[in-house]
């Protein structure tokens, strides 16, 4: 059975967990405007011809091959880690909020496979 976190002092209806995830998600919000996010892709990609309206298709750092927008994400090099208490605050945002040569643009399963492989380290070191 999983561990219950305490309730927020401040709102008790909510437990610590909760609360830290709700801030990781409003962070997370505003990283999806992150300038250096952009610079990261724009030099990922190059123009496509002849296939409809699609204008750019992006180069995945891992596989190197080509994909359209809908199917690329931004991978951070340095894994952003977890936000479970105030004191790690000050690191998640520093990693989330990185320079462009802190991402990369990994095609949906060369990320899907990164995230795997942090997670399981990650739960390597927490057992």
């Amino acid at each position: 059975m999983a561990k219950k976190t305490p309730p927020w002092p401040d709102y008790p209806a909510w437990s610590t967990a909760r609360f830290f995830g709700f801030l990781r998600s409003a962070l997370r919000k505003a990283y999806s405007r992150w300038p250096p996010k952009f610079q990261a892709m724009q030099e990922a990609r190059r123009k496509c011809e002849g296939k409809g309206r699609q204008k750019f298709e992006y180069q995945c750092a891992i596989c190197e091959e080509w994909f359209p927008q809908k199917s690329i994400q931004i991978d951070h090099i340095v894994e952003c880690g977890s936000l479970r208490c105030w004191e790690d605050l000050t690191p998640f945002t520093q990693r989330l909020f990185c320079g462009k040569e802190g991402l990369r643009v990994l095609c949906k399963p060369c990320h899907n496979e990164v995230t795997a492989e942090q997670r399981k380290k990650a739960k390597e070191n927490d057992a």
